[in-house]
């Protein structure tokens, strides 16, 4: 009897085993077959979105009234500069930091016009903010999400947000532009 509970044990514990090791197999097996993860996925869309956004400048217009019942219009035009202006390093790369990534320079053009003169007609890229920049970001920022945060008509002032920002990073940094009605531009670091 006790041989043949011996013997009982000794094959459950062999199948058992074996059970184990082709888990095991089946386990690597999938492990290296594994599709990438959802992460490296959604950065390598955030890359194909980018650069899709080369060719879709973004347009905004803004009526308003102003303090004497003025009729101001706030055009602008975000676009790319298509100058292959700035290599980022691979450091700074989200989706692959083994890579350098060449990009271009954006621009946003403003337009203000108050009744029917313009008072402001404007380019503005990343160099109107060199002088507040960190080096890295005058290296290799781009000029991104430009805003018209609106209208002072008190002050007669226009105040424009922009982000100097790293592509495809999170590194960046917030500048506001001020436009008087006079024609005058401060730029700030907020």
């Amino acid at each position: 009897m006790k041989k043949g509970f011996t013997c009982v044990l000794l094959l459950c514990f062999l199948f058992s085993c074996g059970q184990s090791d082709s888990s095991i197999k089946s386990q690597t097996k999938t492990a290296t077959t594994r599709p990438t993860n959802e992460k490296d996925i959604d950065l390598k869309k955030m890359r194909e979105q980018y650069v899709l956004n080369y060719n879709k400048p973004e347009n905004f217009e803004s009526q308003l009234k102003g303090s004497n019942g003025e009729n101001v219009k706030v055009i602008g035009k975000y676009y790319c500069l298509f100058d292959n202006g700035i290599l980022v390093p691979g450091k700074y790369n989200l989706d692959d930091t083994t890579k350098t990534f060449k990009t271009h320079n954006f621009a946003e053009h403003i337009t203000i016009i108050i009744n029917s003169d313009t008072i402001i007609r404007e380019i503005f890229t990343k160099q109107n903010f060199e002088i507040t920049l960190p080096q890295y970001l005058k290296d290799y920022a781009v000029l991104k999400e430009p805003r018209f945060e609106g209208y002072n008509s008190k002050l007669g002032t226009f105040d424009f947000n922009f982000s100097v920002s790293i592509p495809l990073s999170d590194v960046g940094e917030a500048r506001l532009i001020r436009i008087f009605k006079s024609g005058i531009i401060e730029v700030y670091k907020p």
